[in-house]
């Protein structure tokens, strides 16, 4: 989750401070001439809560910058992620909704309106948002359960993988750190080609992002893999060693200027889960399946 916070980026000018909330340092801000921006508020959506006691109701409305929701038939909805900014008092009851699995309604200029609810287990941070001559925001991202589960390790067994982009290459170095899968970055594309072919890929509704969820399971994609090898769909690694992985990172890095974020260069060594397999790997793989 710090890294989640580390990669937020304010794209309203002003810097956060999470010194209260993990630790984690206020993130630099670009000189205000790269700052320069029009018609922000236009990308943000809206999330209303109502609650209603024996003698009282309570209505809240807070600005929407991020959402991904899954909407299956009959209008059933299921929340995996909120980003929402305001005051103090008005986030402090949104994080005590998402706590007790209350419902919102949710709507914005990429989305109809819907009503759904995190479900049981939501994980939420709140932070600050300090502006020049205005009272501090505060900033609340939670995300349900279910996609708390994709980092790497948590359910190896899981079957559905919930993600913020549909972009080829960050599918797959997100299912291979999941599931740690031996993988190189030429393979995007057949990755990306083979999930659609097989039914594996369904788009999801989201506000500020592009969301997609994958089915499938760590077995099931090294049987692809070992297929694809033998039929000589995908080549194997000329030599070993690091992968070197350009992922898009503009989920939360949305620019000032209108353009879009420049990918971000990894290295394998970064993160274990994702290697390049030696050339014998490979070959275990195929001669398993």
């Amino acid at each position: 989750m710090k890294k989640l916070f580390q990669s937020l980026t304010p794209f309203w000018g002003g810097t956060r401070d999470w010194s209260q909330h993990g630790g984690i340092a206020p993130l630099e801000t670009k000189p205000e001439k790269e700052r320069a921006m029009k018609n922000a508020h236009e990308r943000f959506g809206t999330l209303e809560f109502t609650k209603r006691m024996k003698d009282t109701t309570t209505e809240i409305r807070l600005r929407l910058d991020r959402v991904i929701a899954e909407v299956e038939e009959k209008r059933n909805c299921m929340l995996h992620l909120i980003s929402v900014v305001g005051g103090d008092s008005d986030v402090g009851a949104i994080w005590g909704a998402v706590n007790e699995q209350s419902f919102f309604t949710i709507c914005g200029p990429e989305i109809e309106p819907l009503t759904a609810s995190l479900g049981e287990g939501a994980q939420c941070l709140r932070g600050t948002l300090n502006i020049a001559g205005r009272k501090p925001f505060r900033h609340l991202v939670a995300i349900s359960s279910e996609m708390a589960k994709t980092r790497p390790g948590a359910d190896p067994g899981g079957k559905r993988t919930v993600l913020c982009d549909d972009d080829e290459m960050f599918v797959l170095y997100r299912v291979a750190q999941r599931f740690g899968l031996p993988v190189v970055p030429e393979w995007a594309g057949w990755f990306r080609e083979e999930l659609g072919r097989r039914g594996a890929i369904k788009r999801l509704v989201g506000q500020g992002c592009r969301p997609v969820l994958v089915t499938g399971t760590k077995k099931m994609f090294l049987k692809w893999i070992g297929t694809a090898l033998r039929q000589k769909r995908i080549p194997f690694p000329e030599a070993n060693g690091p992968v070197q992985w350009r992922v898009s990172h503009d989920f939360f890095r949305v620019s000032e200027t209108g353009a879009e974020a420049e990918p971000v260069q990894l290295t394998s060594g970064e993160d274990t889960a994702v290697r390049r397999p030696g050339r014998n790997e490979h070959e275990d793989c195929v001669e398993s399946f």
